[in-house]
């Protein structure tokens, strides 16, 4: 028995780092300093998700921070611009043009963007920067467990529970009070305008 268990284990283990996301950010720190944007509003943060338009359901999370920096946490996500380094998972240097851009990347024909921002308080938004860049880069399809992993460090978020489905973090999401919910629309296809 302990000898299948051993081999499922290691399986498991192969097949896991299989998933890993080869279109993971490799920014040296360098850049990373250099593109550093912080602003005065209060700290807040703000659920994205990638919503189907036909089903409402949602198919990507991420979630912009912004505390002593602004970053987008972007788990297993496609999002690159060539002004914005990119370290494993995280997207530094988001000005508000450059979240406005994230949105509109992922709004177009048949999605539309679900955004719902909840302010929190300075040292809660750096803390969960410091985890999304802990978490490195994890593997397609576990965008939404990362995001519930970032955001279940804090007893607001409790009831965020690990999940596959971005839909159902996005729904929990707006049960907690004080979200403000909008939503990006676009009907071009395909990805969206160049912002250089």
């Amino acid at each position: 028995m302990r000898a299948i268990t051993t081999t499922l284990f290691l399986l498991l283990g192969l097949v896991l780092a299989g998933c890993a996301n080869p279109n993971a950010g490799t920014a040296p720190a360098e850049q990373i300093a250099a593109s550093r944007y912080a602003n005065s509003e209060p700290a807040y943060i703000s659920l994205i998700t990638t919503t189907n338009s036909r089903s409402d359901f949602g198919e990507h999370s991420a979630l912009l921070i912004n505390g002593s920096q602004q970053i987008i946490y972007d788990p297993a996500g496609s999002f690159r611009h060539s002004q914005l380094p990119r370290r494993d998972d995280v997207v530094y240097g988001i000005t508000p043009r450059y979240a406005d851009y994230y949105n509109s990347y992922h709004a177009r024909f048949g999605y539309y963007v679900t955004v719902q921002k909840l302010e929190i308080s300075r040292e809660q938004a750096d803390a969960m920067i410091a985890a999304s860049i802990e978490r490195g880069s994890v593997p397609k399809l576990w965008c939404a467990t990362a995001i519930a992993d970032v955001l279940n460090d804090f007893p607001q978020f409790a009831k965020i529970r690990p999940t596959f489905f971005p839909g159902a973090i996005m729904k929990r999401f707006a049960d907690i009070p004080g979200v403000e919910t909008t939503f990006v629309r676009e009907d071009d296809v395909g990805q969206n305008y160049r912002l250089d």
